[in-house]
């Protein structure tokens, strides 16, 4: 039995009855009637709590059943003695709706603990079954790790290395501070003490220091990361109540991310062979991408006059090839994250999302300086809509406190409020998010000018109307040490030949210090942060119209590593070098004569790229972690449907309770409400209120004021 909690108030406890709520998802709700009763009131018990007003036990106010979901029809009703019907009509004067929006601060949820604006990766068992570091000495290149053991691993598990070296010496436990290289890898084989890896790990074979190995289980986020078994919302045995362990209230800690293609990244070059974008781990959500949030799969002609008026001037490519999107799909009945995503600036309640191990080419410091790797973008600016729908986002743009003071702060993607998910539509973060790009750092793009043909040809590379699609590859291959190669810069640029004649194309590095984490490991001042290359390739791709997409296999590469960008011949990459703004001096002018030297871009060999006859090799697109935190406010919105009773207690001077009795010369204790009904227009019982304390209708014309309050 369920009482309404005690108070002295009259509190009104409501709730819809079934009949009410079946009603509701008939769409045939309504509210006609109510009707007021004393069916829990025994006035025997009331006349001696009305003559002992100062004895504490007798009296104590009458308890009420708190309302039920199959809740009988009152049983006793008050009316006016002269009427014949309890029912009275409720009028629109008798109820309004009020809307209120509450909001409240949601726990921050991710892969790393916070203290402060530091970061230290989770490692208990609720994140990941295993955990250990590893001499660098067994970093030898190839696909095969050696470790302790191997008994928490399985075919399919995600491996993430935090990569350390001997400037740095021996990774603290759980390192996510310092910037590092933290790479992907998926195990295809294991034996007792060692796993196969789907693609090369970097060689560090000649340094003794220890790096970190980290696991994480394969597959869907909800069946690997949770504070315990996890159920789908609408769970058929949960509904029906099958079974009395399959409701639960666990927490999955974590968000989830899919990486969604909708076109081939540059250098795959053989689409028998190679799995192409439609066999990418997330391209169901394709439609996701487009239509619904409206990134469009192509551009018109006129790109030109949006990013840049002047010809012959280079501008980013418009079309988004990929986007993440980081979501809360989590088997769990709780709803964790309200009805909707709360921002609202003025007050500080914004989206936040955190990326702790991603070395961001935009961070606050000088090029090859940048010693603390994270990045934390939020939801700023106005609410605006996709295309002509309801649809809302918010801009996510870098935080202005982790970028350099003359750089103003750019969009990075958008948040969906009434979604409930993030989306990252910067196509090199995307990239530097996916386990298969090897790397954990974002590149700058280029840009190019058109210039007068040169290498001794009088014919240019570009021809008139044609259109370049440019980018670049920072290399490792081939070498006997150090990172291996990672996905070039997805973030291109086109430049379109309008002249009347064919000119060379000179490209640099969109501008300097935004090389904050490249190193030149032979450098004097070499701090051992960071990443490093030694090969600067051109990747670029001519089209007849500024319309057409490239192909995947069209691509061509071309090998501008000079002393100019090494400073000695076999070295690594100097990064500051690298932004020289000069073309000429770095020789970067795409010109007739090393176009026909060129070769085709292809990454199937890099990239260990997926074979159409082996799905389980990991792909673009099969991210499933998103390997951040994100804080967030949460909003829900409530309709109020008030209901305002007047009872003239001059007028309800009867009630069908058969404990009171009728005849005045008894002095009868005065009436009592306990409850309140309402009906639809066929008298049905739909919403029922009871009062915490009930309400006594005094003699002579006062009025009583009942208050009924229903949340929607």
């Amino acid at each position: 039995m369920s009482y309404i909690i005690n108070s002295t108030n009259p509190f009104v406890s409501i709730k819809l009855t079934e009949i009410g709520r079946q009603q509701l998802a008939l769409g045939q709700l309504n509210f006609s009637f109510y009707g007021i009763g004393d069916s829990e009131i025994n006035y025997g018990r009331e006349s001696i709590v009305d003559a002992n007003p100062t004895n504490p036990v007798l009296s104590a106010t009458t308890r009420i059943l708190r309302p039920f979901d199959q809740q009988p029809n009152l049983k006793y009703f008050i009316t006016p003695s002269d009427d014949l019907t309890p029912y009275r009509d409720l009028t629109n004067a008798n109820k309004h709706v009020i809307k209120a929006i509450v909001n409240n601060q949601a726990k921050e949820r991710g892969f790393f603990d916070s203290y402060g604006g530091t970061y230290k990766t989770l490692t208990g068992a609720t994140y990941t079954p295993y955990t250990q570091t590893v001499v660098n000495t067994k970093l030898t290149g190839g696909t095969t790790l050696d470790l302790t053991a191997t008994t928490a691993f399985s075919v399919g598990d995600l491996i993430l290395l935090k990569v350390t070296n001997t400037k740095l010496g021996n990774i603290a436990a759980d390192e996510s501070t310092k910037a590092i290289p933290n790479l992907w890898f998926k195990v295809q084989a294991k034996t007792a003490t060692n796993v196969t890896l789907d693609r090369k790990l970097p060689n560090y074979s000649a340094q003794t220091v220890t790096s970190q190995v980290i696991l994480y289980r394969g597959g869907e986020v909800y069946d690997t990361i949770a504070t315990g078994n996890t159920t789908a919302y609408w769970d058929t045995g949960t509904l029906s109540f099958q079974a009395n362990d399959n409701i639960t209230c666990h927490d999955v800690p974590v968000w989830n991310m899919n990486n969604v293609w909708r076109e081939n990244p540059a250098g795959i070059s053989d689409l028998v062979t190679y799995e192409d974008f439609t066999k990418f781990g997330s391209y169901p959500f394709l439609g996701f991408m487009y239509p619904y949030s409206e990134y469009l799969p192509e551009v018109s002609d006129d790109t030109t006059t949006v990013y840049c008026n002047t010809n012959g001037v280079s501008y980013l490519d418009g079309v988004k090839k990929s986007i993440s999107i980081v979501h809360f799909t989590n088997n769990s009945i709780s709803n964790l994250y309200g009805e909707f995503l709360y921002i609202d600036a003025s007050k500080g309640k914004q989206v936040e999302v955190f990326l702790p191990e991603l070395m961001y080419h935009r961070r606050n410091y000088k090029t090859a300086s940048g010693t603390t790797m994270g990045m934390k973008f939020i939801a700023s600016g106005g609410t605006q809509l996709v295309g002509t729908s309801t649809i809302q986002y918010v801009d996510l743009i870098e935080d202005s406190s982790m970028i350099s003071s003359g750089l103003t702060p750019v969009s990075v993607g958008k948040v969906f409020p009434q979604l409930k998910l993030i989306v990252f539509d910067n196509d090199d973060i995307v990239s530097a998010l996916s386990y298969k790009s090897n790397r954990n750092w974002t590149l700058p793009e280029l840009s190019a000018n058109l210039s007068a043909p040169s290498g001794g040809t009088s014919t240019g590379v570009l021809n008139v109307n044609e259109t370049m699609y440019l980018t670049y590859s920072l290399e490792n291959n081939g070498t006997v040490s150090g990172l291996t190669t990672s996905v070039p810069c997805q973030s291109y640029v086109k430049i379109t030949n309008k002249t009347s004649g064919p000119k060379d194309v000179n490209f640099r590095l969109i501008g300097t210090d935004l090389l904050p984490y490249m190193r030149k490991i032979e450098s004097a001042s070499y701090d051992g942060y960071g990443f490093h290359a030694r090969k600067f390739k051109l990747v670029y791709q001519k089209v007849s119209d500024p319309a057409i997409r490239p192909a995947t296999n069209a691509w061509k590469t071309y090998d501008f590593t000079s002393t100019a960008i090494t400073s000695v011949a076999g070295q690594t990459i100097d990064p500051k070098l690298l932004e020289n703004q000069t073309p000429v001096v770095n020789g970067f002018i795409l010109n007739k004569v090393n176009d026909a030297l060129a070769t085709t871009f292809d990454i199937t060999a890099s990239m260990s790229m997926a074979p159409n006859v082996d799905s389980s090799i990991l792909q673009f697109g099969d991210e499933r972690l998103f390997y951040g935190n994100i804080n967030t406010y949460i909003g829900a919105t409530i309709y109020k449907t008030i209901f305002d009773i007047s009872v003239d207690s001059g007028l309800y001077t009867s009630t069908t309770n058969p404990t009171r009795s009728k005849d005045a010369a008894t002095n009868p204790a005065n009436i009592k409400i306990s409850e309140v009904g309402i009906y639809d227009a066929n008298k049905n019982l739909v919403c029922i209120g009871k009062l915490s304390t009930p309400v006594a209708l005094l003699p002579g014309s006062s009025t009583i004021m009942l208050e009924l309050s229903m949340d929607f």
